[in-house]
């Protein structure tokens, strides 16, 4: 993949967390943190519907893009399966559209139920139709494709404000709407040259067969990984009010400025790796992706903790407590991240269970850590189960890929994410009570990780300058070719 695409994919998490950082303050002030619970909920529900509909034949079509000439035979194949789930599942839930309504938003406005199953939908659809273009390495159209869907989300926030209509989760729920419909509609028109075909497509059912057998295994990881991503909230959401659920909330979207890291590896990175098995590409590169990976999330709980104070400047009072709670928030996104390169060697072996095994693991913990702290701390208790299950994840998932594949050094990985974790958990623990100077730890600690990976550093300071320096001859050869 060149420097332009590698740029071009940074382009849409970077521009969705820029919009990200406004529209969160901006439905923070707009709405009731109740409201911004509610959204939260809608948000896991349609992650949950998607993720069990597609039965993880999404992961199985770009596990098998490379390897397959029939692309559009492998789209049929892998979209329709789960399509046919959802809709059976989506017909036999209408009549409980009331009382579903109620358990998920505590009202039973049957509205918002029909609301969330168009959201489902429209989103598995997209789902789809994005691993297209992330396929294709069609940059610039992936990325606007995830921007769009952020400036929809606050233009319409901007409308209810401006307009001055009612401020109820209502609105907010057709905002949300309103954006995943928006980039349905541009991802149909982006991809229409190659989902149009797949409707003539035939699909082998041995072929199909051999997917499931790699994919059902990634959809119980999946929705593993899911309830572990989720079990924070829905405790908040049973077991404290919708308003610690919000603040909850309102950590985990700013902590999705870390993302942008989560994102944009996971979209270059699968592809690149899956490349590099087919080119019997030498895999010892994988252990230094590791070590700079784990200087850059080292870096990133370090930045955020020194800086999480200028959150109260953007954030409403209620939300004061924000900024201590961003810092264990980032944890997820983080340590994802780095999971996703020291435990590739599961998908390259397609030993899939064993991802299963990992969250599995991460997902006890974080269930039994939430019982434990949720009622008595609320928001607070949630994020820090959260990071100590993502921990357990983590480690988890590395020394399953190191049973399959092939062993790598990781104490230094450990050493480091495990200290960012406890550092973490403190300023939650603490940071109410010790103010400004939760901050000046994590800004002490900025010395230890520029010397301890200084070597990284310097690697990654020469593949920028090397990236920017081919982008620079690439521009330099458009421009000769147009004169």
């Amino acid at each position: 993949m060149d420097t332009r695409k590698i740029l071009g994919f940074a382009l849409g998490p970077i521009g969705t967390a820029v919009l990200g950082l406004v529209s969160v303050p901006a439905i923070a002030w707009a709405f009731t943190p109740e409201d911004v619970g509610r959204l939260n909920v809608l948000t896991i529900i349609v992650s949950f519907s998607v993720l069990l509909a597609s039965l993880g034949l999404d992961q199985a079509y770009v596990r098998e893009y490379h390897e397959t000439i029939d692309h559009p035979a492998l789209l049929k194949g892998c979209y329709v399966p789960g399509m046919s789930l959802l809709v059976v599942v989506a017909l036999i839930s209408i009549p409980f559209s009331g009382k579903l309504s109620n358990v998920f938003f505590g009202t039973s406005n049957s509205m918002y139920f029909w609301i969330t199953l168009i959201c489902i939908i429209a989103t598995f659809i997209s789902r789809f139709f994005s691993l297209i273009l992330r396929m294709q390495e069609r940059a610039l159209a992936c990325s606007f494709s995830q921007v769009l869907p952020k400036i929809v989300l606050l233009l319409a926030i901007a409308f209810i404000i401006i307009t001055g209509v009612p401020r109820l989760y209502l609105q907010l729920q057709l905002a949300f709407l309103a954006s995943v419909v928006t980039v349905l509609l541009i991802y149909a028109w982006t991809t229409r040259k190659d989902w149009i075909p797949s409707w003539r497509a035939s699909i082998a059912t041995q072929q199909l067969r051999g997917w499931l057998r790699y994919s059902i295994p990634l959809m119980f990881a999946g929705l593993a990984y899911w309830g572990l991503t989720a079990t924070s909230a829905l405790t908040l959401r049973l077991l404290s009010t919708f308003r610690e659920l919000g603040i909850y909330s309102v950590s985990m979207s700013v902590a999705g400025a870390a993302a942008i890291i989560q994102t944009v590896f996971t979209v270059i990175w699968a592809p690149v790796v899956y490349k590099w098995v087919a080119n019997d590409a030498d895999m010892s590169r994988v252990d230094r992706v590791a070590r700079q990976g784990v200087a850059v999330v080292s870096a990133a709980f370090v930045m955020f903790g020194m800086f999480s104070w200028l959150l109260d400047y953007v954030l409403p009072s209620q939300y004061v407590e924000v900024k201590y709670l961003v810092v264990c928030s980032i944890a997820q996104p983080l340590l994802y991240t780095l999971s996703e390169v020291t435990a590739v060697g599961v998908s390259i072996m397609r030993r899939t269970m064993l991802s299963l095994w990992s969250t599995l693991a991460a997902l006890l913990a974080n269930l039994g850590l939430n019982l434990m702290l949720v009622p008595r701390f609320g928001a607070s208790g949630a994020v820090v189960a959260n990071a100590i299950a993502f921990l357990i994840f983590f480690v988890g998932c590395t020394e399953s890929s190191v049973f399959v594949w092939r062993r790598f050094p990781r104490v230094k990985l450990y050493v480091f994410t495990t200290g960012a974790v406890v550092l973490s958990v403190l300023t939650v623990a603490l940071g109410p009570t010790i103010g400004w100077l939760s901050n000046a730890i994590w800004f002490a600690t900025l010395p230890l990780v520029i010397w301890a990976f200084r070597d990284e550093w310097r690697v990654v300071a020469r593949l920028l300058l090397k990236a920017f320096s081919d982008l620079r001859k690439e521009d330099r050869a458009s421009w000769s070719r147009t004169g």
